[in-house]
């Protein structure tokens, strides 16, 4: 199971090789960085450019959609890093805390996800502060993860924690870009299409049920308490690490669990309504 998809796919002993060369040293570490971040701005700004060309006007929902795209590469590679990762080192569904070493040392492996992660952080960062600075979620949620991860790699511990949460969180990420797209669709056409509405209800319905599964059933014991028992329970090897580390690890899952929890709240309402998309949420609201 250690090689997981990466192995199926026959990439696995190129990725190692691959993460070994740059984490080698902090200039290795820079430059994957930075040509990380170069990317995804790039892919961007050309995702842009093409949904113009296409005849999409709405220059919010252009700049939307552009990041949806980088968001959609992002978070479907990094699901399967993250797992290939969590595989390699003994983590299953149902592990307790003692199954796997939370406090461990950085594998290069480990490492190299962390930078493709922070990278794409970074890049979307600078489009939710030039161009959406009022999605303060998303803001927040990507500085924590950025703090969470950059703590991790100065102290050169804990990256399986990085990999438990980025996973868990990310692996609903293509169901909810999907929704996200597809209310932007509607949005552009400013119609309510039959097509587009039941598109955007579909991932709407399959976010709601990934959500229940993994944000509200499974993820206060498979995150919040077995990273809690492990850094603050006297795990082996968590004295090695901070409190005040420790304490950023532990506390940031339970804001975003928290914040999960919100917004699975606020899609039930919406699913209930029949109205997911913001135009067909406009059109009910004018109907009452």
């Amino acid at each position: 199971m250690s090689g997981c998809v990466l192995r199926e796919l026959g990439v696995e002993a190129d990725w190692v090789a691959f993460s070994r060369e740059w984490t080698k040293d902090a200039l290795s570490m820079a430059v994957l960085a930075l040509v990380f971040f170069l990317f995804f701005y790039s892919w961007n700004q050309m995702a842009c450019a093409i949904f113009r060309a296409n005849g999409f006007k709405n220059k919010k929902v252009v700049l939307e959609l552009g990041s949806c795209s980088s968001s959609l590469i992002h978070c479907t590679v990094v699901s399967v890093l993250t797992y290939y990762e969590l595989c390699s080192q003994g983590w299953g569904l149902f592990s307790s805390s003692e199954a796997f070493d939370l406090g461990s040392a950085n594998t290069p492996t480990g490492i190299a996800t962390m930078f493709f992660c922070i990278s794409y952080m970074l890049a979307d960062l600078v489009y939710l502060h030039r161009f959406s600075p009022g999605d303060k979620q998303y803001i927040v949620h990507h500085w924590a993860t950025v703090v969470y991860m950059a703590l991790c790699i100065w102290i050169g511990r804990g990256h399986l924690s990085t990999m438990l949460c980025i996973f868990l969180g990310e692996v609903t990420g293509p169901i909810n870009n999907g929704m996200v797209i597809s209310n932007l669709i509607v949005t552009e056409t400013g119609v309510h299409t039959k097509a587009a509405g039941r598109a955007n209800f579909f991932f709407a319905s399959c976010l709601w049920t990934g959500f229940l599964l993994i944000r509200v059933l499974y993820a206060p014991w498979g995150v919040c308490w077995v990273l809690g028992s492990f850094y603050l329970g006297g795990g082996a090897g968590a004295g090695e690490i901070d409190i005040l580390t420790r304490l950023v690890w532990v506390g940031l899952p339970l804001l975003v669990e928290y914040g999960s929890i919100s917004f699975f709240f606020t899609l039930t309402a919406d699913l209930r309504s029949g109205a997911t998309s913001d135009v067909g949420k406009a059109a009910l609201k004018k109907s009452k």
